[in-house]
């Protein structure tokens, strides 16, 4: 039976291609209906997601885990994000 529910689960919120499709189309629903908006509203976000991947695991390597500062992961990450969607506002 907890097999089951664990499927249930991953089907429902790992493994659904229509939640996978909807995220994709954030861009373009998000912004407008023209075209040239939503190019540049994915391009934001591919920047954002790219530069957020490389100051999150440089700041990872090298600061909080040679200091022993594990537990403020989640508040440096948050950080680097809003700092990133900022700059590109």
């Amino acid at each position: 039976m907890g097999d089951l529910i664990v499927l249930a689960i991953s089907c429902i919120l790992v493994n659904n291609i229509l939640l996978a499709q909807y995220l994709g189309n954030c861009p373009f629903l998000g912004t407008s209906k023209k075209m040239e908006t939503a190019v540049g509203m994915a391009m934001a976000v591919v920047f954002v997601l790219v530069m957020a991947g490389v100051i999150t695991w440089m700041t990872q390597t090298y600061f909080l885990d040679p200091l022993n500062l594990g537990y403020l992961q989640t508040i440096a990450f948050i950080v680097v994000i809003a700092s990133l969607v900022q700059f590109v506002e």
